[in-house]
């Protein structure tokens, strides 16, 4: 029977992989990353393959596995087929799957996500592993405690976004928008309801660190019911250390397993989960203590995309700290490369560090801000997206795109991120299709922003006005004479809101049919990957009672 493992240590072992360092995407999605990640498929009578997704088609090529020892699924969006041209690739996990069965059964080891489990189970017989049960300790956090901590950071990060925004005359205004009111637990409430839940059990850093204003742990889940004064965690009770970083206070209650905490604990069977980020051993373990486990990743990522103008200080600085950092590393390439000096991607990246440092001190700001993901690779290397390796930079470098984001970091907890691209162009064709991209970005996206505009409303208005310069795009060789843009583009976004992470719940889509308002925060992106030229233009916006603000825009 095929067996598929997500093991940390088979993938680097076997394929020498470290997907949140050498994949982009599962570096990007702090709430789901074990639902992107690479699995290992084995048979007894077969040599071991890597199940990928094809938007790292390039990044694991990259980090050196064997192209005949991957198979690749989910086949990646792209204006120029070349990259992929006989490429063989699977339309979801599940065909590759039934594809790499011989009887249409499967094993599942106990690291798998489950959100796996669930999409497999539709068309196939899965078994799956057990794990093995570790004894948990149960601390508990107040509600209270909780909400205060929040605001206390939100009262000083709106004084140092205040000071750090005084003379940018185009975020004239943004000050007045601080102080959102805090609606965490109420929205959480309403998602309980709608989905007749007794409890959440969340594991996902993001959706940990909000409901207990701690940083994440290893190990750890947290436990919500609704009515609840406290937050419980339960972590492993063979690894206290764990828990008493966090800061949780005393031990109130020791169980053998997670399952067995969960059910002595929650005041009912059905228990929300985050089902492209918890394993099939631990929904096991919830299943064998009579608990119901329902999916919930979408609702508790579109929790955290709302409610981000309560923390909109933090995305200013978020903001305004990428922006620098992109655009005068990208500077400095220009330089060097015009100066005929070699380099390579990572010379690139480290500069990017530097200047976020610089700007961090420059700027006396008192908070942690760090890298949260970087897409920086030159066009002569690939049109994947993905991260810096060891290419050669010099004078025959066509492009290059930086799209990267920060976090901003108090206590070990993430209160914002960013997401913004910039990029280098160096052929003719690219600086002019750069130059209009910033009009698509800033004016035909952004300029559609208001409150009550629909997602999908906004995706299509993109189109429509991108379509006149389609003809031109062709002409300069930005754009293939037969490409169906329209039908393209319409199975990606172009842009999305952010909740402390790149939404995955919430995008500028065809057929999402969210309406945006007052507060809503986010990115208006156009990747344009075409024969030499990696493209990315990409801003954050907010919507404010009186008007949008482009908070990327030095």
């Amino acid at each position: 029977m095929l067996r598929l493992t997500a093991d940390a240590t088979a993938l680097a072992t076997v394929f020498d992989l470290y997907p949140q360092r050498s994949l982009l995407f599962s570096a990007i999605r702090l709430d789901s990353h074990p639902l992107v990640a690479p699995l290992i498929a084995s048979r007894d009578d077969a040599e071991q393959v890597l199940l990928v997704r094809q938007q790292e088609q390039g990044n694991v090529l990259s980090a050196g596995v064997a192209p005949e020892r991957i198979r690749f699924y989910a086949p990646w969006v792209t204006l120029d087929p070349r990259p992929v041209e006989g490429v063989d690739v699977a339309a979801s996990l599940t065909d590759l799957v039934a594809q790499l069965s011989s009887d249409g059964a499967v094993t599942l080891a106990a690291d798998v996500v489950f959100a796996h489990r669930i999409a497999l189970s539709e068309r196939m017989t899965v078994v799956c592993e057990q794990s093995v049960s570790r004894a948990v300790q149960v601390r508990e956090i107040p509600v209270a405690e909780v909400v205060d901590r929040f605001a206390g950071w939100r009262e000083h990060g709106a004084t140092v976004a205040a000071d750090l925004i005084a003379d940018v005359a185009h975020l004239d205004g943004l000050v007045d928008e601080f102080g959102a009111p805090e609606t965490r637990f109420a929205r959480l409430e309403s998602i309980a309801a709608e989905s007749r839940l007794d409890a959440v059990l969340v594991a996902a850093p993001p959706n940990f660190s909000e409901l207990t204003g701690r940083a994440p742990i290893p190990g750890a889940l947290a436990l919500w019911s609704p009515g609840a004064e406290h937050v419980l965690v339960i972590a492993p009770a063979d690894d206290p250390d764990a828990a008493e970083v966090g800061n949780l206070g005393a031990v109130i209650g020791e169980y053998p397993s997670v399952g067995a905490a969960v059910s002595a604990l929650a005041p009912g069977r059905r228990v929300g989960v985050e089902e492209d980020f918890i394993s099939v051993g631990v929904v096991g373990n919830l299943e064998d203590n009579d608990i119901e486990p329902i999916s919930i990743t979408t609702e508790l990522g579109h929790w955290r995309d709302v409610r981000d103008n309560e923390d909109l200080p933090f995305q200013v600085i978020a903001a305004r700290a990428t922006v620098y950092a992109i655009e005068e590393a990208l500077s400095w390439a220009a330089r060097e490369i015009g100066a005929g000096a070699e380099f390579t991607e990572r010379d690139i990246y480290q500069r990017y560090v530097g200047f976020l440092a610089d700007f961090v001190l420059d700027n006396r700001i008192p908070f942690g801000v760090r890298p949260y993901f970087t897409n920086l690779h030159s066009s002569n290397r690939m049109l994947f997206p993905g991260p810096p390796v060891d290419f050669p930079i010099d004078q025959t470098t066509t492009c290059i795109q930086l799209d990267a984001g920060v976090a901003v970091v108090i206590d070990g907890v993430v209160v914002a991120t960013s997401d913004m691209a910039r990029s280098l162009p160096r052929t003719e064709s690219a600086k002019e299709a750069y130059e209009f991209f910033f009009t698509v970005v800033r004016e035909g996206i952004i300029g559609q922003l208001r409150p009550g505009v629909v997602c999908e409303d906004v995706h299509e208005g993109t189109l429509r006005f991108v379509a006149p310069h389609l003809d031109w795009m062709v002409e300069i060789g930005m754009l293939g004479a037969d490409t169906d843009f329209d039908t393209i583009y319409r199975r990606r976004n172009v842009g999305h809101l952010m909740g402390k992470q790149e939404s995955f719940a919430n995008e500028l889509r065809p057929g999402y049919k969210h309406a945006l308002d007052v507060g809503s925060f986010g990115a208006a992106e156009i990747p344009w990957r075409y024969d030499d030229a990696a493209i990315g233009t990409e801003d954050l916006w907010y919507i404010g009672a009186d008007r949008t603000y482009i908070l990327s825009q030095r």
